[in-house]
C-alpha cells in the first residue's frame, strides 16, 4: 500500500485535501469516489514513480491543440453512435503525436479492463489536465459523455484562442522594448564614450544635459556588468516572489486597481468565470462543484481567493449573484445579468452569452491598448535616442564656441 496526497470536491462543492492509502493512483481515486468525493488530484507522497502507475496529477503534457483536436474527434465519434472503445481506438491511431497516441492507447486498455474513462485519464498523469478529467467524470455520471466532450472542446478552443490573441498582441511591444534597450545600450556604451575625450577640457562649461548623458554613459561603461547582474537578480527575485501565493495575490489585486488595465483584467475574469460555469453546468455538475472547478480556471489569484468565499456562500444557501457581488471581482453588469438568469432558471444560457460577449470585449480592448502602446513606445524610444544625440551635438557646439 502507498500513501497518496489528494484534493477533491465534496458533493456540496467544498474543496477538501488530505492523504489516503491505496495500492495505486487508480485505487486512491476509487476510494475517494466511494467516499462520495469528486477527485481532483491524487499524488504519490513518497515520490513520483511514473505517470501511469504512481500519480494522477493533471498538469501540462501533450500539445494543447493536439489534445483539443483528439477530444473533438472523440466527441464526434461517440455522438455518431460509436462505442467508447472503438472511438478511443480510432482517435489513438491518429492523435497527432506519439505521446498522446500512447496515452490514449493506455487509456483504451484500461477502459477495456473495466476502468471508467475518467479514472483511466486520471492515471495518465500530466497528459490530461484535471479540469479535463473532472468534466469527463461529470459526463459519465450524467450519461451525456458526447455532449460533455463537445462542451470541453468549446471551452478549450475558446481558451486557446484567447491565449493566442494575448500572445500575438504582446509580441510587437516586447520587440519594441528590446529594440529600445539595445539601442540605448549601444549609444551609452559605444557611441557616447567616443566623444568623451573631446569634452574633457570643457568640464562644467558643458550644458547640464550633456554632462548628465556623459555621466550616465561613464557609469554604464564602468559598471555595465554589475548593473546587468543586478537587473537580472531583480527580475529573478521578482519572478520568484510573484510565483509565491502571498506576493502574487497582492500583485494581482494591484492589477485590478490600475486605470485601464484593471478594467481589462476584470473583464477577463468575468469571461473566464462565465465560460467555466457555462461549460461545467452543461457537463452535468451542480453549481457548487462547477464553481469549485471554475475557480481553478481563473488566472488572477486575488479573484481566486475571493471565489472561495463565493463557493462557501453558495454552499450556505445564498444566491450566486449575491455572492459574486460581494466578491467584487467581476464586471457589475455581468453580475446583474447572472442574477436575472438565476431568477429565471436560465443561468447556463446567460453565462454562455456573457462568456462570448466578454471574450470579444477583452479581445477588442486589448487590440486598442496595443494600438496605443505601440506608437507610445516608438515615441518614447525616439525621444530617448534623440535626446542623447542632441546632448552630444549641443556639447560639440559648446566646445566649438569655447574654442572660438
Amino acid at each position: 500500500m502507498a500513501t497518496f496526497a489528494y484534493q477533491a470536491l465534496t458533493a456540496a462543492g467544498e474543496r477538501v485535501a488530505g492523504e489516503i492509502e491505496a495500492a495505486d493512483a487508480r485505487g486512491a481515486i476509487q476510494r475517494l469516489q466511494d467516499g462520495g468525493l469528486i477527485p481532483i488530484e491524487a499524488q504519490l507522497v513518497a515520490g513520483r514513480a511514473g505517470a501511469s502507475a504512481g500519480t494522477a496529477s493533471f498538469g501540462g503534457g501533450a500539445s494543447a491543440t493536439q489534445l483539443t483536436a483528439a477530444t473533438r474527434e472523440l466527441a464526434t465519434l461517440i455522438g455518431a453512435g460509436q462505442t467508447l472503445e472503438s472511438a478511443l481506438d480510432m482517435v489513438a491511431e491518429d492523435a497527432g503525436s506519439r505521446k498522446l497516441s500512447g496515452a490514449l492507447a493506455r487509456v483504451l486498455a484500461k477502459v477495456r479492463g473495466g476502468s471508467s474513462l475518467a479514472d483511466a485519464l486520471a492515471e495518465e498523469g500530466g497528459t490530461f489536465p484535471r479540469l479535463y478529467v473532472a468534466m469527463v467524470r461529470a459526463g459519465e455520471a450524467s450519461g451525456q459523455l458526447d455532449r460533455t466532450l463537445a462542451e470541453l472542446v468549446t471551452l478549450r478552443e475558446k481558451s486557446e484562442a484567447m491565449r493566442s490573441k494575448l500572445t500575438s498582441a504582446l509580441i510587437y511591444p516586447m520587440l519594441l522594448v528590446l529594440t529600445a534597450v539595445g539601442a540605448l545600450g549601444i549609444l551609452l556604451t559605444v557611441v557616447v564614450p567616443q566623444f568623451a575625450p573631446l569634452f574633457e577640457q570643457a568640464g562644467e562649461q558643458l550644458p547640464a544635459g550633456s554632462r548628465m548623458v556623459l555621466s550616465i554613459a561613464s557609469a554604464v561603461q564602468a559598471n555595465g556588468i554589475a548593473i546587468l547582474i543586478v537587473l537580472l537578480l531583480v527580475l529573478l527575485v521578482g519572478s520568484r516572489l510573484l510565483r509565491m501565493e502571498g506576493p502574487g495575490r497582492a500583485f494581482d489585486r494591484l492589477l485590478l486597481g490600475l486605470p485601464g488595465i484593471g478594467r481589462l483584467v476584470r473583464e477577463r475574469i468575468t469571461a473566464q468565470v462565465c465560460r467555466g460555469l457555462a461549460s461545467l453546468l452543461s457537463g452535468g455538475l451542480d453549481l457548487p462543484a462547477a464553481l469549485g472547478m471554475t475557480r481553478d480556471m481563473v488566472a488572477n489569484r486575488w479573484a481566486r481567493s475571493n471565489l472561495d468565499q463565493v463557493i462557501s456562500g453558495v454552499r450556505q444557501g445564498r444566491t450566486l449573484s449575491d455572492c459574486l457581488a460581494d466578491a467584487d471581482v467581476m464586471v457589475p453588469m455581468a453580475v446583474k445579468l447572472l442574477r436575472a438568469g438565476e431568477e429565471g432558471g436560465r443561468l447556463r444560457p446567460v453565462a454562455t452569452h456573457l462568456a462570448e460577449a466578454f471574450d470579444e470585449r477583452v479581445a477588442t480592448r486589448l487590440a486598442r491598448l496595443v494600438a496605443v502602446l505601440e506608437p507610445t513606445l516608438v515615441i518614447v524610444l525616439g525621444v530617448l535616442v534623440g535626446g542623447i544625440v542632441m546632448s552630444i551635438l549641443t556639447a560639440v557646439i559648446s566646445v566649438n564656441d569655447l574654442a572660438i
